[in-house]
């Protein structure tokens, strides 16, 4: 049965489904920017910027943007793919009926390795890169840099998952229940905060505050390393993990956005179609701009 067939067959015994979808999607993510918020006022790693309502403003705007144009382009069109290929049997969860837990973990590792490969394709393939730059152009990282992403980058990933999707025979719950640990994990690594020598033994399990200030850092080599987004170990196996021994010494952004004018909204939604898309964004990668730290570590820790 085609997915058009399966659409017309089954979209009216599914519409209950929508409503929780979209209500997990929507409480979440402000429960916990509240929740981070809070925290970064009462203790922040890094002092805290004067134009920091500003800042959060202008990145929430382009996320509320984002959020409005992938739900309509691409919400109902996941959740008739995931139903038609779960019913149909499609995907490689699909080969074998093994135990029902088994096959629903089995889903979200195979998803956050997906995600892996697509955050480090990001870094590499140029045209990707323009848009996930915007990302990385944030000077000041904090809770909101977790929603900072340029439309371009979300309709490239969306589209690219609702392929993966038959491939894997995902279910919408296992989707969801991803996107909610994706939402929690960013949140909490791109706060602007620590949790002291406790990141040191969560870095073992999930990517930590510690190890993403180092993805943001302004010297290329530090920001082409912990491509992880909610377990570590992919950067582990994949020898891309990397820490600074100073994290207070890290630069966040990108030299060639330093400017304010690409930090407002119009600034941000043209930061794909400014300049080159080239990776080689200081000249020589082992010429390091004085404010890093000479000190950082390349191979994983046992």
């Amino acid at each position: 049965m085609t997915i058009a067939a399966f659409a017309t067959e089954h979209f009216a015994n599914h519409t209950d489904w929508l409503p929780r979808v979209v209500g997990l999607r929507l409480t979440l993510p402000l429960v916990l920017l509240v929740t981070f918020w809070i925290w970064e006022t009462l203790r922040p790693f890094f002092q805290l910027q004067r134009n920091r309502h500003r800042h959060a403003v202008r990145n929430l705007t382009v996320a509320l943007m984002n959020a409005a144009v992938i739900g309509l382009l691409f919400g109902t069109a996941t959740v008739l793919t995931s139903h038609w290929a779960v019913e149909s049997r499609i995907g490689l969860l699909h080969l074998t009926d093994g135990f029902a837990v088994g096959r629903f973990a089995a889903g979200l590792i195979l998803l956050d390795a997906w995600m892996f490969v697509w955050h480090w394709l990001n870094h590499r393939v140029p045209l990707l890169w323009r848009f996930h730059r915007m990302h990385h152009s944030d000077p000041d990282m904090d809770v909101t840099t977790a929603t900072r992403f340029h439309l371009g980058e979300h309709v490239i990933s969306a589209s690219l998952r609702l392929m993966l999707i038959p491939v894997i025979g995902l279910s919408v719950w296992q989707i969801v229940v991803y996107e909610m640990a994706v939402i929690a994990t960013t949140h909490f690594h791109h706060a602007n905060i620590s949790v002291g020598r406790a990141d040191r033994w969560l870095r073992c399990l999930v990517v930590t505050p510690d190890m993403h200030k180092v993805h943001h850092s302004r010297w290329q080599p530090e920001t082409d390393s912990n491509f992880a987004v909610v377990l570590s170990i992919w950067d582990r196996l994949a020898q891309t993990f990397r820490l600074n021994s100073d994290p207070h010494s890290i630069a966040f952004g990108l030299d060639e956005f330093a400017n304010e004018r690409w930090q407002s909204i119009g600034g941000m939604l043209r930061t794909p179609f400014a300049g080159k898309g080239s990776r080689q964004r200081f000249g020589n990668v082992d010429d390091e701009p004085q404010s890093q730290s000479e000190v950082s570590e390349v191979t994983p820790r046992p």
